[in-house]
């Protein structure tokens, strides 16, 4: 029989550096975790999607929380929205979309008490609006060419 300490069973700093493109680490843990990540957002792109899945193999319940925050995760300057805990019967979710300022650095803890599980963080950054706007140019300009040659 597995007994859970007051201690935290598992503690990691993952620097993720420049979040250039998607992220997704999966992490083990037994009882409590709590694991922060730091990561820059460059200046191409607007914001961040990000996701947390946790899941309690045993089922008796899993208690997460994740906090974010702008500078370093020593003494954070600022709190963003992504605040809150989520509990579930053996799985905890999160998912959110929010606007960020390019080239800062950011930092988030994702905290939990469990029996065996594991959870897993997915980060992937949102291209800036002009980003989008090229896009939609481009495949105009392709159903153009195209419709053009059909009607030749």
């Amino acid at each position: 029989m597995l007994m859970a300490s007051a201690a935290v069973s598992h503690a990691a700093i993952v620097n993720i550096g420049p979040l250039n493109s998607s992220y997704a680490n999966t992490v083990d843990f037994v009882g409590s975790f709590e694991d922060t990540y730091t990561f820059t957002l460059p200046s191409s792109f607007s914001g961040i999607t990000g996701s947390y899945i946790g899941v309690d193999y045993v089922g008796t319940g899993l208690a997460t929380s994740v906090i974010f925050g702008l500078g370093s995760y020593s003494t954070p300057t600022q709190s963003l929205p992504l605040n809150g805990v989520v509990d579930g019967f053996g799985v905890a979710s999160y998912s959110t979309t929010f606007a960020l300022a390019p080239g800062a650095s950011y930092w988030f803890k994702l905290s939990g008490t469990g029996d065996i599980g594991s959870y897993t963080v997915t980060l992937a950054p949102v291209p800036e609006p002009e980003s989008y706007a090229l896009l939609l140019a481009g495949l105009g300009l392709m159903g153009v060419i195209a419709r053009r040659r059909q009607s030749k």
